[in-house]
């Protein structure tokens, strides 16, 4: 019985310990194409001066829900305090308070803005800004504030949206240096 059983399990075994028979091979696929290369100079600068462009205006009018639509759903933002907001909602809704006390009246403005794209869809939008018109919880006059925003800023169409944003105070002689550089550099190419 046991060599019957053996021999029925012959066929099997040698199946078992046969060397496979190679299966062909698919052509690799080509690694994906970049979406779009990244645009020209002045493209870059465009983008940029766009972004900001509306950056200011969205806080100049203290829509905070335009604001808040320049920012990407996951997006993060530092402000100079330190304080660290994740996500569009949480953004705007830190924005609304302070634009109906101390921000009520305030005015932003931009005095250099600077556009590098590091991928063909991502780019570093860096600008110095002034503020204006900020008071204090009881209503008495800040000091001009001025300093630098970084955003990184994702590609969507035909304008950039924020991912992330730092805000930097600067201190007046610092500023002064920013102020006093050259022309605006140009975005690398």
């Amino acid at each position: 019985m046991h060599r019957a059983l053996a021999l029925a399990a012959l066929p099997l075994l040698v199946l078992a310990c046969a060397p496979a028979t190679p299966q062909p091979v698919a052509p690799a696929a080509p690694a994906p194409a970049i979406a779009a290369a990244a645009p020209d100079a002045r493209e870059q600068a465009a983008l940029g001066e766009q972004l900001v462009a509306a950056f200011n205006d969205a806080w100049n009018r203290h829509d905070m829900d335009a604001f808040a639509a320049l920012q990407a759903e996951d997006a993060d933002f530092v402000n100079i305090f330190g304080m660290w907001w994740h996500g569009r909602e949480e953004i705007r809704a830190n924005h609304v308070g302070i634009h109906k006390t101390v921000f009520a009246k305030s005015r932003l403005a931009s005095v250099r803005v600077e556009t590098r794209f590091v991928a063909p869809d991502l780019a570093v939008v860096r600008w110095a800004w002034e503020l204006t018109g900020v008071v204090t919880p009881d209503g008495q006059p800040v000091p001009d504030m001025q300093g630098i925003l970084v955003h990184v800023a994702r590609r969507a169409g035909d304008r950039l949206q924020i991912v992330t944003t730092q805000n930097t105070q600067a201190t007046a002689d610092a500023f002064r240096a920013v102020r006093a550089m050259d022309a605006p550099a140009r975005p690398a190419q």
